[in-house]
């Protein structure tokens, strides 16, 4: 298999998209999957903290998604302006419980990828977040048959 740290974003785009095309092919779907959690690990790159890394690969990965859906390359810009005003951790916390209006999760979980959301990224670092935020994760998470961390 190809080593996915070697391509560019692009390159892990259009290994995507072929893999989308070829959905009913065997491991189509491990090869999406694949490229798709290299991308998320890379959106996230810029941070030294694997929580906040987290945050910004799965707002990297539910642009992708969007895109995927609409055909349109949009930002997602209620998410950008929370964490400018409250941080990280604040805009995790209100995913995790709820608060948001935003359709990130869906959209991952839909893809197959509910291992990239902010919810499962708060309930992989239970520590980092307050306990009703962990909780409210974890009950979404089970609720849409993700495996919890």
């Amino acid at each position: 298999m190809t080593d996915l740290t070697k391509l560019s974003v692009r390159e892990l785009e259009t290994m995507m998209d072929n893999a989308r095309k070829r959905s009913g092919l065997p491991g189509a779907q491990d090869a999406y999957r694949a490229a798709a959690i290299e991308l998320f690990k890379r959106h996230g790159a810029h941070r030294d903290d694997p929580v906040l890394a987290g945050c910004w690969g799965a707002i990297g990965l539910a642009d992708r998604a969007r895109y995927e859906r609409t055909g349109k390359r949009l930002k997602s810009n209620h998410s950008l302006a929370s964490i400018k005003r409250n941080g990280e951790l604040a805009f995790m916390t209100a995913c995790a419980l709820g608060r948001t209006l935003g359709t990130g999760f869906d959209l991952l979980v839909e893809a197959g990828l509910g291992m990239c959301t902010v919810e499962y990224v708060v309930a992989a670092n239970a520590t980092a977040f307050p306990y009703d935020a962990v909780q409210s994760a974890r009950a979404r998470l089970a609720a849409r048959g993700i495996a919890l961390p």
